[in-house]
């Protein structure tokens, strides 16, 4: 069985001065993973179904969008998010839920340009 560890760091300036830091560790062992690459062309609106291969039991999930539009995402069928150009989302659980993710979707929101799709998908 492989072990991941995710760690974040994020610092911010608060508008009252100063700096702030706030640290997040997560940590799992997992026995199954997917990841990949999706090609997106200029102009796609089309649905896209984001694989899981062998992984049941989703842990963790990154998901990036490297293209020059929003992408819609739905989970388990539900429309939950727009995530911008070059954002990311995570998810990180260091034990499953009453209800693991089933099926994420992204549907890009016709680039202008061809981009991608990269994510990771760990869990049992």
């Amino acid at each position: 069985m492989a072990n991941a560890m995710f760690t974040s760091s994020i610092s911010y300036s608060p508008s009252g001065g100063g700096s702030l830091t706030q640290g997040f560790r997560v940590a799992f062992a997992y026995s199954a993973s997917c990841s990949g690459t999706i090609d997106v062309a200029a102009g796609a609106n089309s649905a896209i179904d984001i694989a899981f291969g062998a992984v049941n039991d989703v842990l963790g999930f990154v998901l990036q969008n490297n293209t020059l539009a929003d992408i819609e995402l739905q989970v388990d069928g539900n429309s939950v998010y727009k995530l911008a150009a070059g954002g990311v989302l995570m998810h990180w659980s260091p034990d499953k839920s009453a209800q693991s993710l089933a099926k994420v979707t992204a549907t890009p929101g016709s680039p202008a340009e061809k981009g991608t799709i990269e994510y990771v998908v760990l869990g049992n």
